[in-house]
């Protein structure tokens, strides 16, 4: 039995940043530079840890409570990163119809209205 192939096509996008200012131009181009400066740095960081612990596994067990210390640290970052890249993308989606570039075709809705 062959299986079915399945393609979905977004008809709207959720307006995350309509809810809590009122977006200029201006101030979302300005936003989406300063989240993907921040991604950026993010993601050097969470590169360092990865070196550290590669190193870090070459190592003897004495620096246990350290290498726990550092995998706190590069969960949390982990988390950071996506919740920038959610950021970056909603700002993208904001910035697009203004710039020209993406997003014409669908409307904005409030995410109140999704039943997720």
């Amino acid at each position: 039995m062959e299986n079915p192939s399945i393609t979905f096509t977004a008809s709207q996008s959720v307006d995350y940043l309509g809810q809590t200012h009122n977006w200029t131009d201006t101030d979302t181009v300005y936003s989406y530079k300063g989240i993907c400066q921040e991604l950026k740095e993010c993601q050097e960081k969470i590169r360092k840890y990865e070196g550290n612990e590669k190193k870090a596994n070459k190592s003897s067990d004495k620096n246990q409570f350290k290498q726990l210390q550092q995998q706190k640290q590069e969960s949390a970052l982990r988390a950071e990163e996506k919740r920038l890249i959610r950021m970056k993308n909603a700002l993208w989606r904001r910035m697009g119809p203004a710039v020209g570039c993406v997003g014409k075709g669908n409307k904005l809705v409030s995410p109140r209205t999704l039943k997720w």
